[in-house]
């Protein structure tokens, strides 16, 4: 369950893509994502803007001058409203839970495939076609390489992990083991 603070921002953002424009909702995700990253990737602003003693006009204006013209005016704005309301901080929380909201409303379930070797084309058509209708959902897929897993493919959608790696398996059979020889 989300909390009040990222339910609270992300609700309000998605009805206000939701009822201006509702082609835009994806547009607006990844905008939000890419400002998620920049912010967050500068620790010094958000130490900043929790800062008491720098006013809020301040705040702003290092806001408007990083992010001004650069961005939509629906994500621009709210990023104001989030250093207005001292909750910059919490822009993390919010992009993740407006991009559930996003991705519920347009049916869409990311997953992550790690593999130890890239995936082929046809691989992936058959993983996404697979899961499509697994999930009843249309799939977006995001690869991860580890090559500690040896070999096999393990899937993460949401908090659900299907583990089919050889990692997996030769842990699963020392366990059978110790059990044996114990």
């Amino acid at each position: 369950m989300a909390g009040s603070v990222e339910k609270t921002y992300g609700d309000a953002l998605f009805e206000l893509i939701l009822e201006e424009s509702p082609a835009g909702l994806t547009g607006t995700k990844e905008e939000l994502e890419a400002v998620n990253s920049i912010i967050s990737g500068v620790p010094e602003l958000i130490k900043l803007s929790k800062t008491p003693t720098v006013e809020k006009d301040e705040k702003l204006g290092i806001i408007e001058s990083a992010f001004a013209g650069k961005l939509s005016l629906y994500v621009y704005n709210f990023i104001r409203v989030l250093t207005e309301a001292g909750r910059l901080e919490d822009l993390g929380r919010i992009t993740k839970y407006f991009g559930q909201r996003c991705n519920d409303y347009l049916g869409i379930a990311e997953i992550t495939v790690v593999t130890c070797d890239p995936l082929s084309a046809q691989a992936k058509a058959a993983l996404t076609a697979k899961m499509e209708k697994v999930l009843g959902r249309k799939i977006v897929m995001k690869e991860e390489l580890d090559k500690s897993i040896i070999g096999g493919i393990v899937v993460k959608n949401g908090n659900t992990t299907l583990d089919g790696s050889v990692k997996a398996r030769l842990r699963a059979l020392r366990t059978d083991i110790g059990s044996i020889m114990c």
